[in-house]
């Protein structure tokens, strides 16, 4: 199923959904409506909260965050022609590790250097 037909269908599931309460609630008389209200709003609320926690949760987390360990004094990354990579520092999964006084790192015409660490597959 497509994006666009994805919120299409839930757009009319919330309208249906919408008019169903609405034509529910006009029978019920004002002071059982209001009970049906706050019922209906208590839920709801929860389930957007719980909703909102499950797909933060769900996220990746950026990349480095909570790594411990310590980079300072990097030296030069210099990339030069279509394709090059030159890392110096850390790059990858290095949890715990220290990376210190680094030199330069100096890549020509699509190739690839790396001064410090570089822990990618």
């Amino acid at each position: 199923m497509s994006r666009t037909l994805k919120v299409i269908a839930s757009t009319l599931l919330i309208v249906a959904g919408m008019i169903a309460a609405v034509w529910f609630l006009r029978g019920q008389g004002l002071d059982k409506a209001e009970k049906w209200t706050s019922l209906i709003g208590a839920f709801l609320s929860a389930g957007t909260g719980i909703t909102g926690l499950v797909l933060t949760l769900r996220q990746p987390s950026a990349q480095g965050a909570g790594r411990p360990g310590r980079i300072s004094r990097t030296g030069d990354a210099v990339a030069t022609g279509a394709g090059s990579e030159a890392i110096t520092g850390s790059v990858g999964d290095a949890a715990g590790t220290t990376v210190r006084r680094t030199g330069r790192a100096e890549a020509r015409d699509g190739g690839r250097a790396v001064s410090g660490e570089d822990r990618r597959p």
